[in-house]
């Protein structure tokens, strides 16, 4: 194994913690380090470089947050998930982030004919791109360079993948501290 892993892995052999703090995970052994201490009962606080949507894209540490897989589908399955899709949609207020500023979808429900859901926003597709696994950190605190006194706070990062990866925007809490005051607000947020 790597020096990362071998080292991760030892530490929590021999010593039991019950925290591990990880400075900077950016290579594919050190996210399947942090998977192995995780998996081991080992409580979890580290960094790596990106938002939660570039994490996503990052192939090297989509593993932090449970990793990207394509999925093929029979018939019945892709109507089903793209009438998921549309529920969703007419849930969720602004429109889907692949559509920012477009028009929210068609409201399809009460048509079966496969050709009109074919023209709504969410068409039936054979492929599915999903979650591949429980994410490493359930818990993102996104900290953007040059914003010290911003956080934005994911609490379900399992369901806010699912969100991206489905083309909707996600809930986060947005923490701003007054650098004056010291006081702190706090608002939710479609990310």
């Amino acid at each position: 194994p790597s020096l990362p892993l071998a080292i991760m892995v030892e530490c929590v052999q021999n010593h039991t913690p019950h925290v591990m703090v990880i400075d900077e995970i950016g290579r594919p052994k050190e996210v399947q380090a942090a998977r192995t201490v995780k998996q081991r009962g080992v409580r979890m606080i580290a960094s790596a470089h990106g938002d939660l949507r570039r994490l996503l894209k990052n192939k090297e540490l989509s593993g932090l947050v449970g990793g990207v897989e394509h999925v093929m589908m029979g018939d019945t399955m892709a109507r089903e998930e793209a009438d998921r899709k549309r529920k969703l949609a007419k849930k969720q207020n602004p429109p889907p982030a692949a559509e920012e500023g477009a028009n929210p979808p068609a409201d399809t429900s009460n048509n079966d004919d496969t050709a009109t859901s074919a023209k709504s926003s969410f068409p039936v597709s054979k492929t599915k791109v999903q979650r591949g696994g429980d994410p490493t950190f359930e818990v993102i605190v996104e900290v953007r360079r040059g914003c010290r006194h911003e956080w934005r706070c994911v609490d379900n990062s399992a369901k806010a993948v699912d969100c991206i990866l489905d083309g909707f925007h996600y809930k986060a809490q947005l923490r701003v501290r007054d650098p004056e005051s010291g006081n702190m607000r706090m608002e939710f947020i479609e990310a």
